[in-house]
């Protein structure tokens, strides 16, 4: 769909933000492809989920060349709000009427997401903030909490270490008297999504991939049973590759870029607060989002600045924070704040599907691709990265379904039909958020 948009996101100028970059590994020695070379599988896009590809890959004895357009971690992955998440953007039920008899298998292994993303960062060493105390998902309205209510249920009859949190003791874990009730599933953490990425690649690297940046892939085409890449003037061929570009994708695919819908999410981080400050908001280290249908996320980085999602523009070029917006919402959260110093903001692209799942594809003999995580990127794609090696090496079966690349019919208007949709969700949490007082 990036074709039928009006800005292109590879466009972008600004890098991640630097909080992120100033705590993550130091580049790798990578280059820009110099020549022409031929690799076993050849996966285009160094983010969550190409780089667990490769590493994935590689590990089961393949031979792998990663082909990244900017550098390692550039785009959405070292731009993501950090939250490792055990569940999609739907909830089990919807999950259920979606997958059919494959909805067990989907919604167990989203569940065990944040069990692969903390094992990989300990297996390799990654220093990236790991922090697994748990999320925190507060009721916004009475409908989210029934939401929620209704999610603890579900999991607790399967043991599942969630629970609600209501009165003194939800005030107490959140630092706030905003919310009435929380639920807390103590399976999901956070992280620096920049310093993991990058350190599951250099693991990828050490595996044996082959890496290189500032090498976008021009064009792909089918040639006498292998493929062939354009990088610059370079042939690159492969027997296989994986396409893992999700929000970033271009016009290498027909329809690829069509099948999802970027929306640009935005980050915004403080300058240190306070110990005594500090020390009041979210105590036990958790990350908080609530019910609202926007991004609604909170969470204090190691060094006690405050980083919290919020508004601005959906679609079109980067632009300046809306500092006004996300002050207003974080101090009406945490009224002891007063006002907050903010030092950086930031955007990136999510790439969002009409019925808010991922999707796994089997384009054409040989070439896959797997894209469309709707904000719940960190571990859905690190699995998604796992299933796309286990395709590749015709192994096993994939925790998502393979399904039928299908372009949207609306691609073109989707820009304007995203800018509607905000202006209502905007509206509803608002009336909400009236309601909460």
């Amino acid at each position: 769909m990036v074709g039928a948009m009006p800005y292109q996101p590879l466009s972008d100028r600004n890098s991640p933000p630097a909080v992120y970059v100033r705590a993550a590994p130091e580049p790798l020695a990578a280059g820009p492809v110099t020549g022409p070379f031929r690799a076993q599988v050849v996966v285009v896009g160094g983010g969550f989920t190409g780089i667990s590809a490769a590493l994935h890959l590689a590990e089961a004895g393949a031979e792998v060349a990663v082909l990244e357009a900017k550098d390692v971690g550039w785009g959405a992955s070292g731009r993501a709000f950090g939250q490792v998440v055990p569940y999609l953007k739907i909830g089990e039920d919807a999950l259920a009427r979606r997958y059919g008899p494959d909805a067990e298998r989907v919604i167990e292994a989203v569940a065990a997401g944040p069990d692969l993303v903390f094992g990989l960062i300990e297996k390799h060493r990654i220093a990236c903030w790991p922090v697994r105390t748990g999320l925190i998902f507060a009721a916004h309205s009475p409908g989210g909490r029934r939401g929620l209510e209704t999610r603890a249920e579900y999991w607790q009859r399967r043991g599942g270490p969630v629970e609600m949190l209501a009165g003194a003791r939800c005030m107490e874990m959140i630092g706030s008297a905003l919310y009435r009730a929380a639920l807390i599933d103590r399976r999901g953490g956070h992280i620096n999504p920049y310093a993991y990425v990058r350190g599951l690649a250099k693991a990828a690297v050490a595996a044996g991939v082959r890496l290189h940046v500032q090498s976008p892939v021009r064009s792909l085409a089918r040639d006498g049973g292998r493929w062939q890449l354009t990088v610059g003037a370079h042939a690159v061929t492969a027997d296989q590759v994986v396409i893992a570009t999700n929000a970033y994708s271009g016009a290498l695919w027909p329809g690829l870029a069509e099948s999802v819908i970027p929306v640009r999410g935005h980050g915004f981080v403080s300058a240190p607060l306070s110990d005594n400050v500090r020390r009041s908001i979210l105590p036990e280290g958790q990350s908080l989002t609530d019910t609202r249908r926007l991004f609604s996320a909170v969470r204090l980085l190691p060094d006690g600045r405050l980083h919290a999602s919020g508004h601005g523009p959906v679609a079109g070029p980067e632009s300046s924070p809306d500092w006004r917006g996300v002050n207003a919402r974080v101090t009406r959260l945490f009224p002891q704040l007063d006002r907050v110093a903010w030092e950086q903001g930031w955007s990136g692209w999510v790439a969002m599907t009409p019925d808010h799942v991922p999707r796994l594809h089997e384009l054409a003999p040989g070439l896959f691709a797997g894209l469309g995580y709707n904000g719940r990127g960190i571990a859905a794609a690190t699995m998604m990265g796992r299933d796309l090696a286990a395709l590749v090496m015709g192994r096993g079966e994939t925790a998502f379904p393979r399904v039928e690349m299908r372009r949207l019919a609306y691609a073109g208007m989707a820009p304007l039909l995203v800018r509607g949709a905000v202006w209502l969700y905007r509206a509803r949490d608002l009336l909400d958020e009236v309601r909460l007082k």
